[in-house]
């Protein structure tokens, strides 16, 4: 009774119960009590002769099947996994149960510091022991899972699941308990935890003077443009229409054949210059188009 709020104890003994709430885990799970506190509300929905005030799980099954019908009906919020767990007689079950049916009932909210989660297991429990009074795996299972649950299982893999999902909170909570304690666990430390950790090497500071080869390093600003330049768009004009590479050709060969071909021109035939232009020269005419130079002569 000490973990139900103080409102809701008020409001258990205002009902004149027949029988007296002690222990909710127990006095809660045939469902006979959530029937009587029903009756007081819904009279002519609820006949407290219908259901049997025993401990079989018989019992229990047919008491909460006409209750999941009567929640139905009357749209109640009330969650199966709470259901089951009070059926099941698992730990903050039925406070949970009694909780949710005092705010359905009475509209009136239940004031709690923390609020519950529906995870009904020991872990709470487990969590205050020393380490070795912990559970063990079978036990978590033996101490999670109830016989009751093994005989109204639906099927085996339903049970299976249920099994696995144990199995794998202990093996949460035991490795948090490695990261709490390694030393008890003989917990060896890895290479990379073992290794201390190398420091920066520091980058080397940017020379301005002379280089061991005599040349001065520019320095990092001369890569930046002075504010005080300003760039100019050239555009060259083309003269004339551009001859094919087929008439170059012809005129390369008739040039070097002509009787002024004795002249040793400073551009040698056929170099590209990069640009296109016409140059004069007192022998010869240097025609270059499209980066080729032929001379012709003049």
């Amino acid at each position: 009774m000490n973990a139900l709020p103080r409102e809701v104890l008020k409001w258990l003994q205002s009902l004149d119960l027949s029988i007296s709430v002690k222990n909710p885990k127990w006095d809660f799970s045939n469902g006979y009590l959530v029937a009587e506190i029903l009756s007081w509300y819904h009279p002519k929905e609820i006949k407290i002769h219908s259901y049997n005030n025993g401990t079989s799980i018989q019992s229990k099954i047919l008491n909460w099947s006409l209750l999941e019908t009567f929640f139905k009906n009357k749209s109640y919020t009330i969650d199966k996994d709470v259901i089951e767990g009070t059926i099941h007689c698992k730990n903050a079950a039925a406070e949970v149960l009694v909780e949710q049916l005092y705010t359905t009932l009475t509209n009136r909210p239940t004031y709690r510091l923390t609020p519950r989660n529906h995870s009904f297991n020991d872990l709470s429990y487990q969590s205050k022991l020393p380490l070795h009074a912990r559970a063990t795996t079978s036990t978590a299972i033996k101490n999670n899972l109830a016989n009751t649950e093994l005989e109204t299982g639906p099927d085996t893999n339903h049970l299976m699941n249920k099994t696995q999902n144990i199995i794998s909170l202990h093996r949460q909570h035991r490795n948090l308990q490695r990261l709490q304690d390694p030393d008890r666990f003989g917990i060896k430390p890895t290479l990379g935890e073992i290794r201390t950790p190398k420091k920066p090497e520091a980058m080397p500071p940017i020379s301005t003077g002379a280089s061991k080869h005599g040349r001065r390093s520019r320095p990092v600003s001369a890569n930046k443009i002075p504010d005080n330049v300003k760039f100019a768009e050239v555009q060259v004009k083309q003269s004339g229409r551009d001859p094919s590479v087929g008439q170059l050709g012809a005129l390369k060969n008739q040039i070097n054949s002509d009787i002024y071909g004795t002249y040793q021109p400073t551009i040698p035939l056929g170099e590209p210059n990069g640009f296109t232009a016409i140059a004069q020269h007192s022998l010869s005419t240097c025609v270059c188009v499209q980066s080729v130079c032929v001379y012709v002569p003049v």
